[in-house]
């Protein structure tokens, strides 16, 4: 089954499915008679010298409900109008809001006229795909769309695709999708026992927490007197599974982060002159800002390193 253009769903287009029908009828002047029925068939009388449009208009009118109409007829005239729905459904035809043009325009081939066409009113950002909102509830699949672009510009360098250069531009400038995620979180931080000993500050995640080594994150004890924050490069701990929000989701939506930390780096977010209950219990409610990985935002913190 084929679906037509968009720009086909209308009356005068829904015709269509009675064209052959009808055309035949007025063009031989012969009188012809088609049923409406429950079982999709549709009754219309084409008499000599009707145009289509005549003949079309009377049956959209014979099946169009009217506040006058008694309770009995409002339910035939629906029972009809659906009949009409599904003949002109079985030749093709949609109208646009029935949810069943969803289905069938996912089936088509890419390389189809109105897959193009809604390709482009994808890009012109018009109709279903207006802003703002556009991508807002959108998975992780799309990703799969940007990778994709990604491929096409190693395969064919000189390609022109000014997304690919918008997404680049955005990239080296570190602004708008690719800028820090500069909102401070809540974080607790969480005194590990450090076998080694080590005396450099360190912080640690959840060996499958999606803060992976080399990410920056910059440290202050929430609600302490110090605005300072420290700057520490993440490390994994086989050992430490609390972090709880261990994918970006979680993180996103809320989810609890906590993060490790060596008694050097505690005793610097948490002085021990300073330290209350809670942290001289090896715990302490940090503020957080995650920078992309291997970047060094010194100019906003003293370096705890």
């Amino acid at each position: 089954m084929r679906v037509e253009g968009l720009k086909n769903i209308s009356i005068s287009i829904l015709s269509v499915a009675l064209a052959v029908v009808a055309v035949f009828a007025l063009k031989s002047g012969k009188d012809v008679t088609v049923k409406v029925s429950k079982n999709g068939t549709i009754e219309l009388d084409a008499r000599e010298g009707q145009s289509l449009t005549q003949l079309l208009d009377k049956g959209f009118e014979a099946v169009e409900a009217n506040p006058e109409d008694s309770a009995e007829t409002t339910a035939r005239k629906l029972s009809d109008m659906r009949a009409l729905t599904r003949t002109l459904k079985s030749h093709g035809y949609y109208a646009l809001n029935d949810s069943d043009l969803v289905h069938e325009i996912r089936g088509l081939e890419k390389e189809d006229p109105l897959s193009a066409g809604l390709r482009d009113v994808l890009y012109d950002l018009e109709g279903p795909f207006s802003l703002p909102g556009t991508l807002r509830g959108a998975d992780s699949r799309m990703w799969q769309a940007i990778a994709d672009l990604y491929e096409g510009i190693k395969s064919e360098p000189h390609d022109d695709s000014q997304l690919f250069a918008t997404l680049y531009t955005n990239f080296i400038q570190q602004e708008t999708v690719f800028s820090p995620f500069k909102h401070e979180v809540t974080a607790e931080g969480v005194l590990l026992h450090d076998a080694n000993g080590n005396e450099k500050p360190m912080v640690y995640t959840c060996p499958d927490s999606f803060l992976k080594p080399g990410i920056t994150v910059l440290i202050k004890p929430t609600g302490g007197s110090s605005n300072i924050m420290r700057q520490f490069t993440v490390r994994q701990d086989p050992v430490f599974h609390a972090c709880a929000a261990r994918t970006p989701f979680e993180f996103l939506s809320g989810s609890e982060m906590k993060l490790g930390l060596n008694r050097v780096a505690f005793d610097q977010l948490f002085p021990p002159r300073t330290a209350n209950a809670e942290q001289f219990q090896g715990r302490g409610t940090l503020s957080v800002i995650i920078y992309p990985r291997n970047t060094q935002p010194a100019l906003f913190a003293s370096s705890a390193e």
